[in-house]
């Protein structure tokens, strides 16, 4: 049976159109399968794939948050906020640099992403993630594809006090980590200290950055589990406390004044003059803490401490 001529080019020109409008699959999935704390990188890998009959072109951009977004929800259906690096990235106005790649019928493209570069994850819990790309770059009127949710658990911070370590000795609040500049941080710190807060003495210490700092210390704890630095940790903070390891950061000074403060967009320096207290002797030393910044949150990763003699 023949097809009349002018079915035959219509019946061809939809089978054209068809082909021509090539669309992908977006695959989510763990890069590295691990136990996830909401201080650690959580790197998740994601592929473009054609399973078209025709090439299927698209944009990607040197900085994949153009062609990107994550969007993770917790069990009640609530949208976790974007990370502030997100926010600023996409914000920020900058030229978008990009390269466009053409996958051939049954060919894909892979890549890898850390989640926690694109959503704000303070709070542990069980979230589904699925990742929004945007074939022609992230614009007003882009349409993105969707993957498919992907399940991700993340347990307490390994490095920041968990919420129910974190009460206001005071007013029995929980206490949070605030957007302050770095002489406040240090400020805030050495007051808890003087008080015996413990609590609120821990909230701006990066802990795994401190007991890093010794270069066997370091060895040791690269070469641990999650769960091996975990313990780690809890143990350094124990140390802290009953005052055997860094006795230059729990001791408690009876004075103090913030001498100077250096910081740019990441990094920063704190000059304190400090004295202290022994039997009938008054120490005076020179303390410079150093800081970093993560998520507009100011945290001590080190310090180093001049005597300056007694007085």
């Amino acid at each position: 049976m023949k097809l009349p001529r002018t079915m035959l080019v219509l019946t061809l020109t939809v089978l054209a159109a068809r082909l021509s409008f090539a669309q992908p699959e977006i695959e989510l999935r763990f890069f590295d399968k691990r136990i996830y704390y909401t201080d650690s990188e959580i790197f998740l890998k994601i592929t473009i794939s054609n399973p078209s009959a025709a090439p299927y072109r698209f944009k990607l951009a040197e900085e994949r948050m153009f062609s990107l977004a994550f969007e993770a929800r917790t069990p009640s259906n609530r949208t976790l906020d974007a990370s502030d690096t997100y926010k600023r990235t996409v914000a920020s106005g900058s030229p978008v640099y990009y390269r466009e790649i053409a996958l051939q019928p049954g060919e894909e493209y892979s890549f890898v992403e850390d989640l926690r570069r694109y959503v704000r994850m303070d709070e542990a819990g069980v979230y589904r993630v699925r990742v929004l790309f945007h074939p022609e770059l992230l614009r007003p009127d882009s349409r993105p594809v969707y993957s498919r949710d992907l399940v991700v658990s993340v347990r307490p911070g390994a490095g920041i006090p968990s919420i129910a370590e974190t009460l206001s000795a005071e007013t029995g609040d929980i206490l949070r980590a605030q957007r302050i500049p770095p002489d406040e941080v240090i400020r805030r710190t050495l007051e808890a200290r003087q008080k015996g807060r413990w609590n609120e003495f821990f909230l701006y210490l990066d802990l795994e950055a401190l007991l890093t700092r010794a270069p066997e210390k370091k060895r040791v704890y690269d070469k641990e589990s999650d769960d091996g630095r975990r313990r780690m940790l809890d143990r350094y903070k124990e140390e802290l406390e009953r005052e055997i390891v860094d006795n230059d950061i729990v001791t408690i000074p009876y004075w103090f004044e913030i001498l100077e403060t250096r910081y740019s967009a990441a990094s920063g320096t704190v000059r304190v003059l400090e004295k202290f207290q022994y039997q009938q002797i008054r120490l005076v030393k020179e303390y410079t803490y150093q800081l970093q910044k993560r998520d507009d949150v100011w945290y001590i990763v080190g310090y180093s401490v001049l005597n300056k003699g007694t007085e």
